[in-house]
């Protein structure tokens, strides 16, 4: 029955209204986006106290477009007693869309999303049949439940507000918790909607209305709301936004400023959107109305083909021309369109010709507002709305503002407060504040206090870019990569990597995971390569580098690439940071050059989130995501302990140690030692055989072992020493083989082989460093020579004993003389097969013995 009325009512009101099937009332609530919010202006219908329908079955839908945000944005709100006082209520909270029913608060914590952007029309859709319920946003079911209260019906004696919230039946409400926008088609069913109907009306196909209310037949309250009717289509369709600059640009000029903006260049494509762009213009024509008739450029052009438009953003042509009276003319000399002062109609002119602009915008663009302490990134969310002083301005999603004042004077206003917290006046009186500037503080927000410098970033840009100092937008990870990629190269201004604390200490190592743990310290020696191995000195010249990795606590970073090399730190920062000291404890003579030296940040972990406040857009590390890397390179020579006995046969095994001098290992200490070797293997007198490395203490100090073995390389010492030796042994051996009457050819022969020996013998030891044990290469010359030697004395012994002598006729053939001559010849056991066969081993056995004991007594 209750329905019945109010339909007879609404049919009433529909025909002195005269609202058609295709239109509906708009009411725009709190659309003075300059002004805090109030509970003056709402929208409220009271149903008849009297009434006592119940409702368990019903619909309710409501189409509101968002201008600005409060803290909570109420949709519509219904009460009928201080029992009940959200009996439905369905608001929304940034993305988030939360509703009561029954007065209980359903979707909480079901963080139902939305789409959040500013002048969007969304149509929300409640529909019950108790226990179950659905939600539907722009005919999409957005949830689908069951109720856990038992079933109270709804009754319809209460009051309803629309853009308001009750905390009370029919009051309560707070100037934070409102609508800022536009509201319409609010209609109220007795039953429940198909999903098909519910898409239809989201989508502008349908315009049912409730039959128990509806907001185009029905009189509601609506102190300080407009109200007009609208097509039905408007609701449905977002109308072209742009905003005219009083800058002169080429057009080349224009799309940049445009597109910094994150807005494109703009062009009218329809008559109404001509004479609204020529309409807003008109309060610019000091600044824009140049040579007779031209005021603002167009992105457009007709190079191509005279009088034939075609769009710069898109490169396609456009059905809708606005020519004047002779335009088109002068072919392609006038290749640009410009919006005419006197009438929304067109010419062209030529390209180099500098004009005012238009970009257009849309709800999708918006800028971001860094350098506050806004607690989500929502609130930091800016438009560019309208004009304050004939000027663009910027406002923030919740009341803040940005706009000029004056020979370019720019001031930042919280408008729900009405204070101007801070001032800045740009270089160039006609620019504006887009990218990184400074503010002059004049009200304590935040924490700023009055009278600080208040850097502040506006630009589109996201927190996966960075913003440049124009405001344009690159890449977050071009951030600081060597390269320009910023047209005013800003991308490589302030490119220090080390964020210090304020009470950094650089003279005193950071602690380890923990404040009283030790810092571990890994340390990693590689050696480039061995340049000389010192025999005689005993020492080995070698080229390395030594990396120190270590974790700072008491640092963050910034900006840290995955390739270790771009993460240099400056001579600055290096010297303002704590860094771990060594010593070489084994250098040769001082002989240690430390080449380079360079201190690295290492990439260990992820970057923590963005932080949308910075006004810098830093990719900030935490200690523990960064290490970092003191690569050292060096030349030095280090003494090693050749033992030479086994010579030249012989392996060496050196060492490099390397002491952490920077505290005791009470504090620091070494861990995860490594060493690695990329040099050639084969050395001209050694082969490289093992390198290893391992830790230990030295007094108290940390200490860093390298060790490697030298393996000598003896074939070529066996050709020059051994082969000639046994050689000159066997010349002595084959002095026993001539006659014994040749005396002095022997004598010769054996003294010359010893002399020889003794020279080479020299010569091999003065290669070799003076050491007081006996050498293996030592005693083998001995043999050698000794054998020489007991030969040279066989020969003078087998001279001395006694012989008998036989008379030898001999007659030349060329000669008429006879010559006698004298023969001795041994007798006795000595004879000379006797001594060669008999004697020289049993002295080569006496000497081998001699030998083997000497090796073993030094053994």
């Amino acid at each position: 029955m209750y329905g019945v009325c109010t339909l007879a009512l609404a049919l009433l009101a529909a025909s002195a209204l005269a609202i058609g099937d295709d239109e509906s009332i708009m009411y725009g609530i709190q659309t003075d986006v300059l002004k805090p919010g109030t509970t003056e202006e709402y929208v409220r219908y009271a149903f008849p106290l009297n009434n006592t329908t119940l409702l368990s079955s019903f619909t309710v839908c409501i189409r509101t477009k968002i201008i600005q945000y409060r803290e909570v944005v109420p949709i519509f709100s219904y009460a009928f007693s201080d029992r009940a006082d959200n009996a439905l209520m369905m608001f929304q909270s940034r993305a988030q869309l939360d509703y009561y029913i029954n007065d209980q608060k359903v979707s909480s914590g079901l963080n139902l999303r939305l789409d959040d952007r500013l002048f969007v029309w969304h149509l929300y859709c409640m529909v019950i049949t108790h226990p179950a319920y659905w939600i539907y946003v722009d005919g999409k079911l957005l949830k689908e439940d069951r109720l856990t209260t038992p079933s109270t019906d709804i009754p319809l004696n209460g009051t309803l507000y629309i853009g308001q919230e009750q905390d009370r039946y029919d009051g309560g409400t707070d100037p934070d918790q409102t609508l800022s926008g536009f509201a319409a088609q609010f209609n109220f069913w007795d039953y429940v909607l198909e999903e098909r109907t519910i898409k239809n009306l989201a989508g502008c196909l349908e315009n049912l209305r409730g039959n128990v209310l509806s907001s185009d037949f029905a009189t509601f309250d609506q102190p300080g709301v407009t109200s007009e009717i609208v097509p039905l289509q408007s609701l449905c369709t977002e109308e072209p936004m742009f905003v005219v600059f009083p800058l002169r640009r080429q057009v080349t000029g224009a799309r940049i400023f445009c597109g910094i903006l994150d807005g494109m260049f703009f062009v009218p494509e329809d008559e109404k959107t001509n004479n609204r762009l020529h309409e807003e213009s008109n309060m610019f024509t000091e600044v824009c109305d140049f040579k007779s008739y031209r005021r603002l450029l167009l992105a457009g052009t007709d190079e191509e083909q005279e009088g034939v438009w075609v769009n710069f953003n898109t490169g396609k042509r456009l059905e809708f021309t606005s020519w004047f009276d002779g335009e088109p003319n002068n072919g392609k000399n006038d290749n640009c369109v410009v919006l005419r002062n006197d009438l929304p109609q067109w010419g062209d002119i030529n390209c180099e010709y500098s004009n005012c602009f238009s970009c257009g915008m849309s709800s999708k663009n918006y800028f971001f507002i860094r350098g506050l302490c806004k607690p989500d990134e929502h609130r930091i969310r800016f438009i560019m709305d309208g004009y304050v002083n004939d000027r663009p301005y910027f406002r923030g999603y919740y009341g803040m503002a940005i706009f000029n004042v004056g020979e370019g004077t720019w001031v930042f206003k919280d408008t729900m407060a009405n204070l101007t917290l801070a001032t800045m006046t740009m270089e160039q009186p006609e620019e504006y504040p887009l990218g990184r500037t400074v503010w002059d503080v004049l009200e304590p927000f935040c924490d700023f206090a009055v009278g600080d410098k208040l850097r502040l970033g506006l630009s589109p840009c996201t927190i996966e870019e960075f913003m440049c100092s124009d405001g344009s937008c690159v890449p977050r990870n071009v951030r600081c990569n060597l390269r320009e990629d910023c047209v005013d190269g800003s991308d490589e201004n302030d490119c220090g990597i080390v964020l210090f604390s304020g009470r950094y200490a650089s003279h005193r190592p950071p602690p380890g995971r923990t404040y009283r743990e030790v810092l571990y310290i890994q340390p990693h020696v590689h050696i480039v390569r061995f340049s000389k191995i010192d025999d005689i000195n005993l020492a080995f010249y070698m080229e390395f580098e030594v990396h120190l990795t270590w974790t700072d606590r008491n640092l963050k970073f910034k900006n840290i690439k995955e390739e270790e090399d771009k993460n240099k730190l400056s001579t600055e920062e290096v010297d303002s940071i704590w860094t771990p000291e060594i010593e070489f404890l084994n250098v040769n003579d001082g002989l240690l050059k430390k080449l380079k030296s360079n201190v690295y940040a290492r990439q260990t972990g992820e970057a923590e989130p963005p932080d949308f406040n910075d006004a810098m857009m830093e990719t900030v590390y935490l200690p523990n995501n960064v290490a970092l890397v003191s690569k050292t390179f060096y030349s030095a020579s280090f003494s090693c302990n050749f033992y030479l006995f086994s010579y030249p046969f012989d392996t060496q095994m050196c060492s490099v140690l390397i002491e952490l001098d920077s505290a005791d290992t009470s504090v620091v200490n070494f861990i995860n030692e490594s060493v690695i070797y990329t040099g050639l293997m084969t050395l001209p007198k050694y082969d490289i055989q093992k390198i290893t490395s391992n830790l230990s203490v030295n007094s108290d100090y940390a200490v860093l072992e390298v060790e490697f073995t030298l393996e000598r390389r003896w074939s070529l010492l066996v050709l020059t020493i051994f082969i000639p030796t046994i050689l000159l042994l066997g010349i002595g051996y084959v002095t026993l083989f001539i006659r014994l009457a040749e005396f002095e050819v022997r004598a010769v022969m054996t003294l010359t082989t010893l002399l020889v020996l003794y020279t080479l013998f020299n010569q091999v030891s003065s290669d070799l460093p003076d050491t007081a044990y006996i050498k293996m290469i030592d005693t083998w010359f001995f043999f050698c020579i000794f054998l020489i030697f007991a030969v040279n004395v066989l020969h003078v012994l087998v001279e001395h004993l006694p012989a008998t002598e036989n008379n030898i006729i001999k007659i030349s053939p060329n000669s008429d003389n006879v010559r006698v001559s004298k023969l001795r010849k041994v007798t006795g056991p000595w004879t000379m097969r006797t001594m060669r066969v008999i004697a020289f081993p049993i002295v080569v056995f006496v000497f081998n013995l001699v030998f083997w004991l000497t090796i073993l007594a030094v053994g």
